[in-house]
């Protein structure tokens, strides 16, 4: 809940006025509510109005299947009212709507209203949702169509409530539920004249919920339901039903006789199923406000109901678009109902009037509840070890005011580096803070394009991947190869972008640009940053955006055609304070209406606080924390089950790793070594590896990796090859046996990776003999081949042999000239 605004009516009516009016505010972050004091004068025209609208709404539905006991469509009010209105039409009653809304707005305009509308609204944000309850037990001032007042245009997040003018707090038993589960029990009474299928089978669909299905049950069958030990979340009704006085009946089958009751029949039930833990009733039926009163007696978090007869057909609609919203989209019940209402306008050439019927009963001494803390499954708002995407934004929290300055410097400067620690969450910031915010700033014909890709270890053809789509190419190896042969290429293309549209800014944002020193060959690299550093000097419309490791920030600093233009163009992404750490924990969880129990929080924290580089398993500590919320909480008892965030994720590879036979554990270290570039005196960093590098006959446990999360596998478009990669850098740092695994192979590893350098350039110079190995490089490679032959691709065995050939020829040229 953000905020609620409860207004009392307090005594009177429509005929005398109602002399003290109270309005409280109450916010989530503040228990103490805040109090606004007005009156509303005499309105009987109101009356008037409503009584013609409400005959006019029931000749018009006369024509349909209706949800009232078939007996009701005969009753003398009706008749009358019929013969009284012969000669409606659809437009008449349209422009009685109108009157009608007119009339409740004029009223609610009143002088005497004027404080508190002000002082209210004064309060509130647009933006933020708002539960409007109206606390009154007058029976006509609950008919009328509240939603239709000007507030609820001016806060499109806003929906209105009814209360009784007592109400309590009722403390629920706390119930040992089958997990992950909202329990309902679907009661579907008398269906003469209607289809009730429907309602039926969209309750079977749901995947989280076990739902009891009572059809035409007996008093009995339904009392011995309601007094299940276990419990139930939601109580359903669909079928006939009718207001009377200050009570409701509904029917339960079609019996002769006893095939009624009303709910003060069940009292002592339902009041067994509410204190077991029932939060949520909905009457999928007619005119259901007497329903509702006699449950707020009994003190139910809530009840939906619909305020008039109601055709078969718009309430079905009603109840599918609801629990689309409240189970499937997880919306809050608020925001459900007003989404399942509006959505009533569609029917309203065939059923006018439809989109008024629905009406939330709400307890304000109790949180209304959501389908999570029913016991729904929320999709985790957290990615673990993955950046977050630009699908995500709405889940990424704690780094908006370095997002802001990240998007002006983008929009003033040619060339930004976004300079951070591994771990510190740059991808992140560019593809759920940056890209967004480019696309959502202006307006559509002056849209910056953003181009995003990762060098790998190919970055021309990276390049061209990302680059073919705005010229509409379905293959990208053409563009590629004139990427490579010319380094003005890259400004050529802009220049011809700008030309055709002036207007737009052209931005290449290029991530984990580190790769480009680990994976590539130095030839490639030195082409790669020409090409590049031309763009920048000379295209106009065109901006850089690069990340880069802190520790890689030399590799450009060291290259004097580089170091000039990087002066002022270097964002550094400092570790995120406590106050952006707080809001990345807390306001994912808040968005699914889930919380953290008191002090979690600050546990979270206190483990990464001095740890910069450790905020990926912040949020792999979080998806595991998040898999066992329970009923919308994340408790303190999850986070010590999970070890909490330094044992999370090593106790996730530690399990994975325990699990393989002997044999396993050994190709494990052989695959984890290769996607570990163990650079001389360097911290290692996580690389690239094809399926080749890896062996393909270790590829099922590549499979089975991915599966525990440790890897992650691909395909590489430009080649087409498979690919493999550590899922995040955290692994390399925080896994002890992967740290001893570097400590013994790190000079292998180095060696290797000096041994695909030199291949690459080889085989990029038509396998020039003059490229091949020779001195100590040929004596490591033949020492390296005798002791790990099994760990060296065949391609580099290939190199190898053939270097050896060339040193024999070589040998035996000297003996044949001495």
């Amino acid at each position: 809940m953000n905020k609620s605004v409860l207004i009392s009516l307090g005594s009177g009516d429509l005929y005398e006025g109602f002399p003290r009016v109270t309005a409280q505010l109450r916010s989530a972050v503040n228990a103490l509510p805040e109090q606004y004091i007005g009156s509303l004068p005499a309105a009987p025209d109101l009356v008037e109005l409503y009584r013609n609208w409400q005959l006019i709404y029931r000749s018009l539905c006369a024509r349909f299947q209706l949800l009232s006991p078939p007996h009701v469509l005969e009753d003398d009010a009706l008749e009358i009212g019929e013969g009284l209105i012969t000669n409606v039409s659809e437009l008449s009653f349209e422009e009685l709507c109108q009157q009608l809304q007119t009339g409740l707005n004029d009223w609610l305009k009143s002088e005497s209203f004027r404080n508190i509308d002000q002082q209210v609204r004064s309060q509130l944000d647009p933006t933020e949702e708002i539960q409007v309850i109206f606390e009154t037990n007058d029976d006509l001032i609950r008919r009328l169509p509240w939603q239709r007042w000007d507030f609820f245009q001016d806060y499109p997040k806003a929906e209105m409530a009814l209360s009784g003018p007592e109400y309590k707090r009722q403390d629920a038993a706390l119930i040992d539920k089958t997990p992950d589960k909202v329990r309902i029990l679907a009661i579907l009474g008398n269906t003469q004249g209607i289809d009730l299928d429907v309602e039926q089978q969209f309750l079977a669909s749901l995947k989280e919920a076990q739902t009891q299905f009572l059809i035409n049950p007996t008093r009995q069958e339904f009392n011995e339901q309601l007094w299940d030990s276990d419990g139930w979340d939601i109580l359903f009704f669909a079928g006939h039903s009718q207001t009377e006085g200050e009570t409701g009946r509904i029917y339960l089958n079609e019996n002769p006789e006893h095939n009624s009751l009303t709910l003060e029949q069940l009292e002592e039930a339902l009041k067994t199923a509410i204190n077991n833990g029932l939060k949520l009733a909905i009457f999928n039926s007619c005119d259901g406000l007497g329903l509702a009163q006699t449950l707020e007696k009994l003190n139910i978090p809530v009840a939906i109901v619909l305020r008039e007869p109601v055709p078969n057909r718009v309430a079905q609609v009603f109840f599918k678009h609801f629990l689309e919203a409240f189970a499937i989209e997880q919306l809050s019940l608020y925001l459900a109902v007003q989404q399942a209402r509006r959505k009533l306008q569609g029917l309203e050439d065939e059923f006018p009037g439809a989109s008024w019927l629905p009406a939330i009963c709400q307890n304000p001494a109790i949180e209304p509840p959501t389908w999570i803390r029913l016991g729904g499954v929320p999709n985790c708002p957290y990615r673990g070890l993955s950046p977050f995407r630009e699908e995500d934004v709405a889940y990424f929290w704690g780094r908006e005011k370095f997002t802001e300055a990240l998007r002006i410097a983008v929009k003033k400067k040619p060339f930004v580096v976004l300079l951070g620690p591994s771990g510190s969450g740059k991808s992140s910031v560019l593809l759920a803070g940056l890209i967004p915010k480019l696309k959502t700033e202006s307006d559509s014909s002056s849209l910056p394009f953003a181009a995003f890709f990762r060098p790998g270890n190919n970055p021309f053809g990276s390049l061209a991947l990302a680059l073919a789509p705005i010229w509409q190419l379905q293959q990208s190896q053409k563009l590629e190869q004139e990427l490579r042969q010319s380094e003005h290429f890259l400004s050529t293309l802009i220049e011809g972008l700008v030309r055709y549209n002036s207007e737009t800014q052209y931005i290449l944002i290029l991530d984990q640009f580190e790769e480009l020193f680990t994976l590539c060959s130095e030839t490639d690299a030195q082409s790669f940053l020409a090409s590049l550093l031309y763009a920048v000097k000379s295209a106009p419309g065109f901006t850089l955006v690069l990340s880069l490791r802190s520790d890689f920030y030399r590799c450009l600093l060291e290259n004097p055609s580089w170091s000039d233009i990087l002066q002022g163009a270097v964002l550094n992404l400092e570790p995120m304070n406590r106050e952006e750490l707080q809001a990345a924990i807390e306001q994912p969880a808040a968005l699914l209406s889930v919380g953290l129990e008191t002090g979690l929080t600050d546990k979270l924290l206190q483990e990464i606080e001095e740890h910069p580089g450790r905020l990926p398993l912040l949020e792999f500590a979080l998806t595991q924390l998040w898999s066992k919320q329970r009923q919308g909480w994340l408790t303190h008892q999850a986070y010590e089950e999970i070890g909490g965030v330094a044992e999370t994720f090593v106790n996730q590879a530690e399990a994975t790793y325990s699990q393989l036979n002997a044999e396993e554990r050994g190709k494990a270290q052989q695959i984890f070594m290769q996607l570990a570039n163990c650079g001389k005196d360097r911290e290692a960093t996580q690389r690239l590896a094809t399926r080749e590098e890896v062996r393909p006959e270790n590829w099922n446990l590549v499979s089975r990796l991915a599966t525990a999360r440790l890897v992650v596998t691909s395909r590489d478009e430009a080649s087409g090859k498979e690919t493999i990669e550590i899922v995040h850098e955290a692994l390399l740092k925080s896994w002890g046996r992967l740290e001893q695994w570097i400590l013994i192979d790190g000079a292998f590893r180095h060696w290797q990776e000096q041994l695909r350098t030199a291949r690459r350039s080889w085989e990029s110079s038509d396998r020039d003999k003059g490229a091949l190995l020779r001195g100590k490089p040929l004596t490591d490679a033949e020492n390296w081949l005798q002791e790990r032959q099994a760990q060296i691709s065949e391609k580099g065995q290939e190199f190898i042999r053939l270097s050896l050939e060339r040193r024999e020829h070589k040998i035996r040229q000297g003996k044949r000239r001495l």
